[in-house]
């Protein structure tokens, strides 16, 4: 986490997310742990997944969040926090569903590097919203923006209806994360973007 990122919009929405799917599924917040766990492994099925959040980086403000997460008392949402080295983030990436990236830019001109990263391993990205955001993050092709945590916990509750086998527009976004990793290659981002910008500024 960065100064650049709000964290309480990614708490706030898995608590709506945790909410919401709670009352579509008409659970009990009394309901016991143990029996949810019982239903999964006897093979109910459920139209909304759990989800795990799995945070990284070591931001100064991560044993504050720890605290506020553990007082959510979350039933169907989880959080990790993780330091990995950096062989490892791609193996990360490359293995989860959905990139969330809250970085909104003090500037309003840089773009997140995270995202970038999510995109070459194929992982499309929810990404908060500013000003040229919208020169990574295609809506609806590679990924989706959102200005609040209400907009995050809807996309979460569209994306991953029916997860794994009936959530079409996850599916989709994936495909398009692959296509822009697979195509933002260095050099052609060079060659495009940054050689003519270098051959005006020396004439």
């Amino acid at each position: 986490r960065t100064p650049d990122e709000d964290f309480s919009i990614l708490l706030e929405a898995a608590l709506m997310y945790d909410r919401r799917v709670a009352a579509t599924l008409g659970e009990e917040d009394s309901m016991d742990e143990g029996q949810l766990w019982i239903d999964i492994k006897s093979g109910k099925q459920f139209d909304y997944p759990r989800l795990l959040f799995i945070i990284t980086g070591k931001g100064p403000d991560r044993k504050k969040y720890e605290e506020q997460i553990k007082r959510l008392k979350l039933r169907r949402v989880a959080f990790r926090t993780m330091w990995l080295a950096s062989e490892d983030y791609p193996l990360l990436l490359g293995s989860a569903d959905l990139g969330v990236s809250l970085h909104t830019s003090s500037s309003g001109l840089d773009l997140p590097m995270k995202v970038v990263d999510m995109f070459g391993c194929g992982l499309p990205v929810c990404a908060a919203s500013f000003s040229c955001i919208e020169e990574l993050v295609k809506v609806n092709r590679n990924g989706l923006l959102f200005s609040t945590s209400s907009e995050l916990a809807d996309e979460l509750m569209m994306l991953f209806k029916g997860f794994p086998e009936e959530c079409d527009t996850l599916k989709s976004l994936n495909g398009g994360a692959l296509s822009t990793g697979s195509s933002s290659k260095w050099s052609t981002e060079w060659e495009t973007n940054a050689l003519p910008l270098v051959k005006q500024v020396i004439g």
